[in-house]
C-alpha cells in the first residue's frame, strides 16, 4: 500500500511516524522544501506517551508530482487549508486513490449521501466556493476523526502526549474494502483504529467538545483541564454543547453519552491545551469556520437558535483579529 500524509504539524507527523513501521510505503507531503530536508536528515524525533524517545525515518517531500500515484491520500491539513491542497491531491490520485481528511471540526464532504435538508448542499464555512466538493470524489472518500493528543515542537519533533484512538467511516455507511484497509493500516501502526457505519455521530461526539473547549481556551487562555473543572466555565461550555446537540439530533444524529460525561472526558487529558490555543499562541489562523462557524450554518439550516455559540464565535474571532495571527 502507498500512503500519503499531506500535512507536517502535529498529527501528520505523529501519523507518518507510526505508519513507517509497518510494511506501507509511506510519504509525507509538507509545505516547505527547508522542512522536508530537515526530516529527512534527522526522521521524525517523537516523544512518547510513555516518556520514551524514538526516532522515525520518514521520506518527506514539498513536491508532491515527484511521487507516484497512491493508494490512500490522508489529508492532516487544518481545514481552511484543504483547498490550498487540492494540486497535490490531483497530482496523487488515480482512479481507486481513497483520500482521508483527518481535520477538525465539520468536513467539507458532511452533506454527501444525507437526505433534505442537506441533500445537495456544500457548506460556506468550510467549502465556500464549492472546490472541495468538486475536487474530491464523494465515493472516494474515508471520514476520520482522532482523539489523540500531539504537541508540535518544530523542526520535525513532536510529543505524542497521549490517546490511541482513530475512527474510520465511509460517508455513505458502506463497509468497503478500502475503508477496511485504511484502518488496517493504522492497526499494525499501534493505534487503536476502528470502523464505523455511522461516521457522523462520531464527528459530532468529538466535535461536541471542541466547539466549546477550544473557543473557551482562546478567550480564557486556560488548559482544557481548568475549563472543565471551574464551574462557571463548565456551565457556559455545557450551554454550548447543548445548542450543538440540538443542531446534531434535528439532523438525526444521537448522543451516547450525556454533556457532563463529555465534559470528565475531556478533563482526562489532563492539563493539555487545546489545537485552537496552540495556534493561537504561536499566531496561527484559528480554525473557527470549521468547528464554531459550521456547527452556525448547519444551525441556520435546521433552524435552531444558537445565540451562545454565535457570542462566543463573534469574541474568538474579534481576539483573534487583534493579535498578530500569520495567515
Amino acid at each position: 500500500m502507498r500512503i500519503a500524509i499531506i500535512g507536517g504539524g502535529a498529527i501528520g507527523s505523529l501519523v507518518a511516524a507510526r505508519l513507517v513501521s509497518t510494511d506501507a510505503t509511506v510519504s509525507l507531503v509538507v509545505r516547505r522544501a527547508e522542512a522536508a530536508r530537515t526530516i529527512n536528515a534527522g526522521g521524525i524525533r517523537m516523544t512518547n506517551p510513555d516518556g520514551s524517545e524514538t526516532v522515525a525515518r520518514v521520506s518527506a517531500t514539498a513536491d508532491a508530482a515527484a511521487l507516484p500515484v497512491q493508494d490512500v491520500v490522508i489529508l492532516c491539513t487544518k481545514a481552511y487549508a484543504l483547498v490550498s491542497t487540492l494540486p497535490a491531491v490531483a497530482k496523487l490520485s488515480g482512479p481507486r486513490t481513497v483520500v482521508v481528511p483527518l481535520l477538525n471540526g465539520v468536513p467539507w464532504w458532511y452533506p454527501a449521501a444525507q437526505p433534505a435538508p442537506l441533500a445537495g448542499r456544500s457548506l460556506a464555512s468550510v467549502d465556500p466556493d464549492g472546490a472541495l466538493k468538486t475536487a474530491i470524489p464523494e465515493d472516494h472518500i474515508v471520514g476520520a476523526l482522532t482523539y489523540v493528543a500531539v504537541l508540535n515542537r518544530g523542526d520535525g519533533s513532536i510529543h505524542h502526549v497521549g490517546n490511541q484512538s482513530f475512527i474510520f467511516g465511509d460517508p455513505a455507511g458502506r463497509m468497503t474494502p478500502e475503508l477496511a484497509g485504511v484502518a488496517e493500516a493504522f492497526r499494525k501502526a499501534g493505534f487503536d483504529a476502528s470502523v464505523t457505519p455511522d461516521i457522523r455521530s462520531q464527528i459530532w461526539t468529538k466535535l461536541w467538545g471542541n466547539l466549546a473547549f477550544n473557543p473557551l481556551s482562546v478567550l480564557t487562555q486556560s488548559s482544557s483541564l481548568l475549563l472543565c473543572t471551574e464551574p462557571a466555565v463548565r456551565e457556559v461550555a455545557a450551554t454550548m454543547m447543548a445548542e450543538g446537540q440540538a443542531v446534531a439530533e434535528r439532523l438525526g444524529v444521537r448522543f451516547a453519552m450525556t454533556i457532563p460525561a463529555r465534559i470528565d472526558a475531556t478533563a482526562q487529558l489532563g492539563d493539555f491545551k487545546t489545537s485552537m490555543l496552540q495556534d493561537y499562541e504561536a499566531g496561527r489562523r484559528l480554525e473557527l469556520d470549521a468547528i464554531v462557524g459550521a456547527v452556525i450554518e448547519l444551525a441556520e439550516i435546521v433552524d435552531v437558535a444558537v445565540q451562545t455559540l454565535r457570542t462566543v464565535r463573534a469574541l474568538v474571532d474579534l481576539r483573534a483579529r487583534a493579535a498578530p495571527i500569520a495567515r
